[in-house]
Formats: C-alpha cells, sequence, structure tokens
C-alpha cells in the first residue's frame, strides 16, 4: 500500500490504526485485518474525539421539522436552569445521504430561541442548531454532557423515521452549555439504531 500510495509504512500504520478506531476493520491476531460487518451494512460510522465535531457533524445535513417556538415545558426549563417553564422549541431531522439518522427535539432559553428566529436560523443544510447558537452569541460551548437509553419509539418519532409505534430505538439526551457552566441547549434525539453505531474506545489513565 505505502508503494501504490507512494506514502511510508508509518502512514499506512497510521491510517489502519484509525480504520480500527472508527469500527471499519477488525484486527485478529495471527489472521490479518478484515472489514467487518458494520462497513458492509452502510452505517454512519463517525469517530468523535472533540466536542467540535459533535458541533458540525461533517458530511451530514439538517432539516427543520419546524420554526422556533415558545412553549411551556417545565422539564426542559429546569435542566435549562431557566427561572420559568417557558423555553423556545423546535425540532430537526439529521440526514445522512437523504436517510434519516435521527430526529431531535430541541429546546433553548428563549431569548436565544428568539435571536435565533429573528435571524432566520437554523436553517436546512449542514450545521447544527448549537453551531447557530455559538456563531451568533459569540458564546463559546465549553461542554455538552449525554445520556444515552433504548426506549420505545413516540409517535412523533415514528411519523419522522417511519417506524411502527413501539419499535426500539436509541434515545440520547444531551445538554451543551458554556464556559461558566450556563446551559445553552437541552435536546432529546432519537437515533435509528439500523444507521447508528455507538462506540467508545477507554485508555487507562497514567501520570505524566
Amino acid at each position: 500500500m505505502g508503494e501504490q500510495y507512494g506514502v511510508s509504512r508509518h502512514t499506512v500504520r497510521h491510517a489502519f490504526q484509525d480504520l480500527v478506531a472508527d469500527g471499519l476493520v477488525d484486527r485478529i491476531p495471527g489472521r490479518g485485518t478484515f472489514v467487518n460487518e458494520i462497513s458492509k451494512r452502510g452505517k454512519y460510522l463517525r469517530s468523535i474525539d472533540t466536542l467540535e465535531e459533535m458541533l458540525t457533524w461533517v458530511g451530514t445535513e439538517m432539516r427543520v421539522l419546524n420554526s422556533i417556538e415558545i412553549v411551556e415545558d417545565a422539564e426542559a426549563a429546569s435542566r435549562l436552569a431557566l427561572p420559568s417553564p417557558k423555553v423556545a422549541s423546535l425540532a430537526i431531522v439529521r440526514l445522512y445521504e437523504g436517510t434519516p439518522l435521527f430526529v431531535s427535539y430541541i429546546s433553548l432559553p428563549p431569548d436565544i430561541g428568539r435571536r435565533l428566529r429573528e435571524s432566520g436560523l437554523p436553517s436546512d443544510g449542514p450545521g447544527t442548531v448549537i453551531g447557530s447558537v455559538e456563531r451568533l452569541f459569540s458564546l463559546p460551548v465549553a461542554g455538552a454532557s449525554l445520556d444515552i437509553t433504548a426506549v420505545s419509539t413516540p409517535s412523533r418519532v415514528s411519523e419522522v423515521m417511519g417506524y411502527e409505534p413501539g419499535e426500539a430505538v436509541l434515545r440520547v439526551e444531551r445538554l451543551f452549555y458554556s464556559n461558566d457552566g450556563t446551559p445553552l441547549e437541552y435536546a432529546n434525539s432519537y437515533y435509528n439504531p439500523k444507521q447508528n453505531s455507538y462506540r467508545i474506545e477507554l485508555r487507562r489513565w497514567s501520570p505524566i
């Protein structure tokens, strides 16, 4: 491969390490490296190493299902640490090559939602809602917390994803926050398990 592509053995080795890390190939000691069944099924595979990658969703597109509305949602308001139950609410679907990967029901602080709506954001195409928030308000997103569970498909999700109500889906509850810990976006996303795979790699911490 090094001769074919004009690169060093180190570069080839590093490329294979990336393929293994992304879950595209499996290494079997004594036998070799093989394309696995996940790759053959054509799932969307993405290794998330930084917050920036979560803010962009490279290679996918966003379709806005409804414009931002101010509604009462006590649970979302609580997660956003708001003084009243009112939040700015919208829904989007994330597409990969025209296929829905997941649908997200997003809640924002009302003032942020109003500014986004006045600016005509978010819009269909590349990018994310939280990415629009970061650019419009110059508020660096410092971190995100995720809670992943398997649930039965809610009826509102089945209509978008083409699932039967009650069919199993992955729900990812996500909260983005700023440098001072202020919540910026709270979202419940429902992932198509036929198109998504989660893979986590852990390393033992060692002091410098």
